[in-house]
């Protein structure tokens, strides 16, 4: 006989997020050895919503894996009736939270290689990439742009961004629809990024400006030399809002937003 409650407590223990224990047990309950597939890919357990409205989801996964599993097939035949693609079987319970059933399938994009390449190794690292695709794709939703695009440049790159940048790259796709990122690298996004953001405070802080200051315009209230050389070390004097603009785009500080208290 079948103790469905340790199987259970099997099911649990794959996924320390609470979130995802009904999920569990409902494809546990599905056959005796369905818990055994759940082990070897805890993203079984994603591949549909957590909430109570999602029964027909439910059903869809149950008429989709159930046989299967009954018939025993293999991991990659299960994983595929459902569109979850198998480089995602790599991915940890630990890692594994109920959003990610929003855009599991659409991970499928990519092509298998591509796919298992981005996935990182560890759980706390897969939680981090996993974290930075949502993002990405809440930004996208809340600029009006399809969450799917550009969803295949996020996937590959995530496990890089940090302090917001999958937030900052959502935004700069957003702001500019017709500009095709699928091919760029990650330091050519961040660097376009970078660029996009000191044009905005550089516009920004030219429109408060008096009239009669424009970058150009020399604010000299020193008798200090415009360049110097002193120990190998090149020093410029910053008497004009170009060069203040510079000195915080180098420096990556805020000195351009107040370069009227400056003057």
């Amino acid at each position: 006989m079948i103790d469905q409650s340790s199987i259970y407590e099997r099911a649990h223990k794959i996924f320390p997020n609470h979130g995802m224990h009904r999920n569990a047990e409902f494809i546990a309950s599905l056959h005796p050895r369905a818990i055994e597939y759940l082990e070897q890919a805890p993203v079984l357990a994603a591949a549909f919503g957590v909430k109570f409205h999602s029964r027909a989801d439910r059903l869809y996964v149950a008429s989709r894996i159930g046989g299967p599993i009954e018939r025993g097939e293999r991991l990659r035949s299960v994983m595929a009736a459902v569109g979850i693609p198998t480089p995602l079987r790599k991915l940890t319970g630990y890692a594994i939270s109920p959003y990610m059933s929003s855009f599991v399938r659409e991970l499928a994009d990519l092509s298998p290689s591509s796919l298992s390449q981005a996935i990182p190794d560890g759980g706390a690292e897969q939680r981090h990439w996993l974290a930075a695709m949502r993002v990405w794709r809440d930004r996208m939703s809340y600029r009006g742009q399809s969450p799917r695009r550009h969803f295949n440049w996020i996937a590959r790159h995530a496990h890089r961004c940090v302090n917001g940048e999958a937030s900052d790259f959502a935004d700069f796709v957003g702001y500019h629809p017709m500009i095709d990122v699928s091919r760029w690298s990650f330091e050519r996004m961040a660097n376009e990024v970078q660029l996009w953001h000191d044009r905005i405070a550089t516009e920004r802080t030219l429109s408060k400006l008096p009239g009669a200051i424009r970058p150009e315009t020399i604010i000299d209230l020193s008798d200090w030399p415009d360049h110097a050389e002193v120990g190998g070390f090149e020093f410029f004097k910053l008497s004009t809002p170009s060069i203040l603009m510079e000195e915080g785009r180098r420096m990556r500080h805020c000195v351009s937003s107040y370069i009227q208290m400056v003057m």
